[in-house]
């Protein structure tokens, strides 16, 4: 039987921005109407065929210095839940791909968002080149020599991990730089080269769609001096 629960998978409270962090928006609504169960990816077990999650029960006030309030720790049965947020950040590592196929294995019994198979499936950057007419000219790869030909056709290149997020890790090279982008490869394996395009210090735009329809979008700006339109790294709306 379900409960009025939501659980959230997500990272710890403590490293959550209420001032920009949407997981606590969307918690604080949430809560008008349903209890909060929170726990981090590491706490996901799988006990003799149920899906346990050790973690606690939750209060958020994203308009207080003190934005929440952990009411009780307990271990639950997320099966039970009537929702499951995922909301943790990348790194898309194999932590993260493993508690996707736990999640698998109630996605039947209870309502997760977003699916697990597809958040597997559909990797944010590599998904986007079935759109590559829609996008400035893209490499995807780890091969030096595939790379430094991109670099002799486009010069001034944007660089990023394909698994990361936030503007984190991005770089803009106005050369072919071995050494360096031999290091992004080390840590990252496959990266995603693109063709730098100088409007974006008019800045981007990020169109939201539902069932296939616009339903809104926004504008986001980047800092002087900067080419990142993530306003986590100062870009602004």
């Amino acid at each position: 039987m379900t409960t009025k629960i939501v659980a959230i998978q997500g990272n710890h409270p403590s490293k959550l921005n209420p001032i920009s962090d949407t997981s606590i928006f969307l918690a604080h609504e949430i809560q008008k109407n349903y209890k909060i169960f929170y726990y981090e990816p590491k706490n996901l077990s799988i006990v003799n065929g149920k899906v346990i999650a050790k973690g606690f029960f939750i209060k958020f006030n994203y308009t207080t210095k003190s934005f929440y309030k952990i009411i009780k720790s307990q271990k639950i049965d997320l099966s039970h839940c009537k929702f499951i947020l995922i909301r943790q950040d990348p790194p898309f590592n194999l932590e993260y791909i493993s508690t996707t196929y736990i999640l698998d294995t109630i996605k039947d019994k209870v309502k997760i968002i977003n699916n697990p198979t597809a958040i597997r499936n559909v990797s944010e950057k590599l998904y986007s080149a079935r759109y590559q007419k829609f996008m400035p000219y893209t490499l995807f790869s780890q091969d030096l020599d595939e790379i430094k030909k991109f670099f002799k056709k486009y010069k001034k290149v944007i660089i990023k991990p394909i698994h990361s997020y936030g503007g984190n890790d991005i770089y803009l090279f106005k050369k072919f730089n071995k050494n360096l982008i031999s290091k992004i490869i080390k840590k990252h394996d496959h990266i995603m080269c693109q063709k730098f395009l100088p409007k974006i210090s008019k800045g981007d735009k990020r169109v939201f769609l539902i069932n296939g329809k616009v339903c809104g979008a926004i504008s986001r700006v980047p800092k002087k001096g900067s080419f990142l339109s993530n306003m986590s790294k100062g870009a602004i709306p």
